[in-house]
């Protein structure tokens, strides 16, 4: 009863959040009185910014869920374990050398450039965790492997022009505002299909936290469902990173409070939490860079690092309680 009080509390405050970043932020347009010019904005930047920043929150609070079970720690997440810097080098690769303007290319190549990049250190992460264990070491490796993508991104930047510097540095500040036409189309289907592939490999991940023996026994495949995991949050991640930039503390922090708010053991509950309260993360971070009493747009990456951060040092101090 608690679990669907919980589900339905959070869809109302997600509907409300969503209506205002239609309709009322940075300025109020009433759908009922809206001339040309207020259906042009809402068709052409309210409604892309939105959906985007929906199925960001959904995306990166999965992947986060999916790597706190499959490493077993609680501070895991796409930022922290290197995947968003792995994203975003080969990212900003394509962007210095103009791959993303290329024919036929150009649309499809930051979205692929971002899935290579968060699968590959995904995969060496999983290598490391097999040899090393799933303790405080890999958040270590996973800052380290952070250090050296961006040593190789400043590195990049040095070589690039000043358009391209500027290019980088906008995208690297996060934002919702860029994704529109084919981008959108291409974030909305990679999300469902990263979703929809997260949300069928539930079942064996829940078995899987119990040990490979058990799984096992079970009829878990736990090499192949791990690797199927790792591509699906590459994908997640991948996606995200490429076309709104960085942004960080949205996969570790969502994941940490609906762990708190549903006492659930089933997976497929917590995965459906996990969209709910990223999308509620993400947009309520958009809405704050939007308002108009700062007189400009504040990055999205800073404003969920203020909602997140705080959070996961919380986080962080009761496990050293504990």
């Amino acid at each position: 009863m608690k679990i669907n009080l919980n589900f339905l509390v959070l869809t109302l405050v997600l509907i409300t959040l969503t209506a205002v970043s239609l309709i009322i932020v940075p300025q109020i347009i009433n759908p009922f009185n809206a001339i040309e010019s207020d259906w042009f904005i809402l068709k052409m930047y309210r409604f892309p910014k939105t959906l985007t920043a929906l199925l960001v929150g959904s995306a990166l609070s999965v992947s986060g869920f999916i790597l706190q079970q499959l490493f077993r720690n609680q501070l895991a997440g796409p930022y922290i374990l290197g995947v968003s810097s792995g994203a975003s080098l080969m990212v900003a690769i394509v962007l210095v050398l103009g791959i993303n303007t290329w024919p036929l290319l150009g649309h499809i190549s930051l979205s692929l450039a971002g899935i290579l990049g968060a699968t590959l250190i995904l995969l060496l992460i999983s290598s490391l965790s097999l040899k090393y264990g799933y303790g405080s070491i890999i958040l270590l490796f996973g800052v380290i492997i952070s250090m050296i993508t961006g040593a190789f991104q400043s590195l990049l930047v040095s070589l690039a022009s000043a358009e391209e510097i500027k290019n980088l540095s906008l995208w690297s500040m996060g934002s919702f505002n860029q994704v529109i036409g084919t981008d959108l189309v291409l974030l909305v289907i990679a999300v469902i299909i990263g979703l929809a592939w997260a949300y069928f490999l539930m079942n064996p991940l829940s078995v899987m936290i119990l040990g490979d023996e058990v799984a096992n026994s079970m009829g878990v495949n736990t090499r192949k469902t791990s690797f199927q995991l790792l591509v699906c949050t590459g994908l997640l991640t991948g996606v995200a990173t490429a076309f709104c930039g960085p942004i960080a503390f949205v996969g570790i922090a969502v994941p940490n409070l609906v762990k708190i708010l549903f006492k659930s053991v089933q997976f497929k509950t917590l995965l459906i939490a996990n969209c709910l309260l990223g999308s509620i993360m993400t947009i309520l971070g958009d809405i704050i860079s939007s308002l108009d009493i700062w007189g400009f747009q504040i990055p999205i990456n800073v404003t969920t690092s203020l909602i997140g951060g705080p959070f996961v040092l919380y986080i962080l101090f009761n496990s050293f309680k504990k």
